[in-house]
């Protein structure tokens, strides 16, 4: 299936967390060229998926080696030797017996690999096999990844439709944002875990493998979303690197460099920052939207419909509803509206408390009820035109809730997270293009010290910030894929002194 056009459905039916949740954390290292292996605290960790027979004589930068069931037993060994963690990528019916035999063969985890359709089964299995070997890490990628990417136009679904976007609109990302918002919601015992194949179109991209740039823009996204990553080499880049090859090693270094910039030791939790929450319970009937939001930079958190409580709205100006609520959610929506807050029905049916209470006003393809302080619309035919939803989404919620806006960014996502219980905050930026360029940003909270950091360029460059209405503006001079800036307040008795 053409990517740009659908992913496939993908039917989670564990109960989660929000997307503001803290991320689980392993409690394996990264395994760094001649190096000592030092147990750490990490997340946004990188396996290197190995088909090849032989490995380099050197040591690639990367938390460990996702090798095939069934590879020799030389190549395991030999990896082990070297100081990788090796995970073995097993189908449903290998599972089993890698998990029996992973301790006989030196394996540290089983990567569970499952199509859409098996990903119920696929639930179970991990489930029974995490009880069954407590001591064994068992991972299981999130369906439906895709290759990060930037494309002039997209073919996507609008009611059933399939239209083209124009080519004078803002370029269309590909992005796994959706995916782990959608499976921190309902996976939240295992860190989300990216794993795609590339799309290479034409016979020389399929001969020489995705560019340096690609493969930097993948490690880049997963590190920014606080996900995991299985890279997949193209075999002419294993070939390169077991050779020794210096085109090949120099290509290795740069992605190795991302490796280490996004890999998260031993740091103190954070979460999300997002006052808009989209309450559903299907990928395929909410993932455009979400895709098209986080493109605008809509910071969004993914409920699902049992989660619409007091303490899941907690935080939230707009939701967004596509999944069905029943009689408490439904009490629960109305007393999110009437207490200020915005909700949008998505294709929903029924009778609602706001539909005889509130005062009616029809616009084009929606209705809008004001009860209490806050409003309802309800798009019973669904999205017309999912770019205008998202600027509406901005619209609705007004400058002085909009958590974080970009300038000069029409290639950029922006992700904001926050220390619990602290003034600091970090905002995670990627560019699809990767093409050099600056970006102005303004956040939400005023916050006097701002640091910014590349892969390139080390930690830190000093900005100078300014401040208005509760926001701070700052301008980045230069992002070529990925950048990360650190936020932090000042006291008011040092600000005085500055």
């Amino acid at each position: 299936m053409d990517r740009r056009r659908f992913v496939k459905s993908a039917s989670w039916s564990t109960a989660g967390l929000l997307l503001s949740s803290v991320a689980s954390k392993g409690q394996d290292n990264l395994i760094r060229p001649e190096s000592p292996v030092i147990p750490q605290t990490a997340w946004g960790r990188v396996w290197i998926r190995w088909t090849e027979p032989a490995l380099p004589a050197k040591t690639l930068l990367a938390h460990g080696l996702a090798i095939p069931w069934g590879a020799a037993p030389a190549l395991v060994e030999s990896a082990r030797k070297q100081g990788y963690r090796v995970y073995t990528a097993v189908t449903l019916e290998q599972a089993s017996a890698a998990a029996k035999s992973s301790r006989a063969m030196g394996i540290s985890g089983i990567i569970l690999e499952a199509g859409d359709s098996e990903q119920e089964k696929a639930e179970r299995t991990v489930r029974d096999l995490r009880l069954a070997h407590p001591n064994l890490t068992i991972l299981t990628p999130g369906p439906s990844a895709k290759q990060p990417a930037m494309m002039g136009s997209s073919v996507i679904t609008q009611r059933g439709i399939l239209q083209v976007s124009s080519s004078t609109e803002q370029p269309w990302l590909d992005s796994n944002l959706a995916l782990v918002g959608f499976d921190r919601a309902f996976r939240p015992i295992q860190t989300p875990l990216i794993d795609f194949q590339w799309e290479l179109s034409d016979a020389l991209q399929q001969q020489q493998g995705p560019s340096t740039e690609e493969y930097l823009l993948a490690v880049a996204e997963a590190g920014a979303l606080h996900s995991d990553l299985i890279l997949n080499l193209h075999p002419n880049l294993e070939k390169a690197l077991v050779s020794g090859s210096d085109e090949g090693w120099a290509v290795w270094e740069r992605v190795a460099k991302y490796v280490e910039f996004y890999l998260r030791e031993g740091e103190r939790p954070v979460a999300f920052q997002a006052n808009v929450g989209v309450v559903t319970d299907n990928y395929d009937t909410s993932y455009e939207a979400m895709n098209l939001m986080a493109r605008h930079n809509i910071p969004f958190r993914v409920l699902p419909p049992g989660h619409l409580t007091p303490q899941g709205l907690q935080g939230l100006d707009l939701i967004v509803v596509f999944a069905q609520p029943d009689e408490a959610a439904i009490r629960q929506v109305a007393g999110f509206v009437d207490g200020g807050g915005v909700a949008i029905l998505v294709s929903l049916r029924g009778s609602f408390p706001w539909q005889s209470s509130g005062a009616r006003q029809v616009s084009g393809d929606s209705v809008i009820y004001t009860m209490g302080k806050g409003k309802v619309i309800e798009l019973t035919e669904g999205i017309a035109d999912l770019g205008t939803f998202s600027k509406d989404v901005r619209r609705l919620l007004g400058k002085e809730k909009l958590t974080i806006s970009l300038w000069n960014a029409s290639t950029i996502i922006a992700i904001p997270y926050q220390f619990p219980g602290t003034s600091a905050a970090t905002v995670e930026l990627v560019n699809y293009s990767a093409d050099p360029m600056p970006v102005q940003v303004r956040i939400k909270g005023s916050y006097s010290v701002v640091r910014y950091e590349t892969p390139e360029h080390g930690c830190c460059e000093v900005l100078t910030p300014t401040h208005q209405d509760g926001f701070t503006q700052f301008n980045v001079s230069w992002l070529r894929i990925g950048g990360r800036v650190h936020l932090g307040a000042v006291a008011d008795t040092q600000r005085k002194r500055l």
